[in-house]
């Protein structure tokens, strides 16, 4: 009996030190099944990327509900830092395609709103952090939480931009998930980064939100440490940017 007791106290013990235990995350499993049947492999443009089925999506209840378990989720028990930036990547990727979807049909996010009120200025979610636009779920909420990373996995429904992967994100395995994606889009010639000859052109991600990155020294050691071993010495974040929708 004594023994009995001691294992289950010991199993307890793990249990409460264990990272997957106490998870507070939406289940994304909806999710999961809606990005494995609307979102697959394709070239566009000569760009390879993954495309979206944005009216398949638009048609499919399950997408209605998956947002609306977004919008109702009460982000205050969002307790670790890797859980609030799981969750605020998969909003800000399902609330990107919800407003396409608003506006559809659409040839690129860019020809929303106006020279006043652009896309990512229209209010998408409301909770405890406030009246959300896109804008402000990456400045305001993703980018303080100091994980550069961020911007190879937010998707903005174009071409250029990161792929929308193929799964949620989720805590547990954020780290990974971050590590891969910056090694896919990096490996994406013409979109994440180009070399030629000694000079490695890199998406104007890189430029727009250098400082996330440390400045230039520390976007070179992202493409070296993230990249396929290249050898150059000049760094340009001019990679033409493609704003046309990431549909297929």
């Amino acid at each position: 009996m004594r023994s009995l007791l001691i294992g289950s106290l010991l199993v307890i013990v793990f249990a409460a030190g264990s990272p997957g235990v106490g998870a507070v995350e939406p289940d994304w499993q909806g999710y999961r099944q809606l990005l494995s049947e609307y979102v697959e492999p394709g070239v566009k443009d000569a760009i390879p990327l993954n495309l979206v089925n944005y009216q398949g999506l638009g048609s499919d209840p399950r997408f209605a509900a998956l947002v609306s378990m977004v919008r109702n989720f009460d982000v205050g028990r969002l307790e670790r830092r890797e859980e609030k930036l799981a969750f605020y990547i998969n909003a800000y990727n399902l609330l990107t395609i919800q407003l396409i979807l608003d506006e559809w049909p659409v040839d690129s996010i860019r020809d929303i709103g106006n020279f006043l009120r652009g896309p990512w200025d229209r209010v998408m979610l409301q909770n405890a952090d406030g009246n959300l636009t896109l804008d402000d779920i990456e400045h305001r909420v993703l980018r303080p939480l100091g994980e550069p990373r961020i911007h190879v996995a937010v998707n903005c429904a174009s071409i250029s931009c990161p792929d929308l992967r193929d799964e949620p994100y989720e805590a547990a395995k954020l780290d990974w998930q971050l590590d891969d994606q910056a090694r896919k889009f990096l490996s994406q010639s013409g979109k994440g980064l180009s070399v030629e000859g000694d000079l490695a052109r890199v998406s104007a991600i890189f430029g727009w939100y250098g400082e996330d990155f440390g400045g230039r020294p520390g976007v070179e050691v992202f493409l070296r440490k993230y990249a396929e071993p290249i050898d150059f010495k000049r760094i340009k974040t001019d990679l033409k940017y493609n704003w046309r929708l990431n549909n297929n």
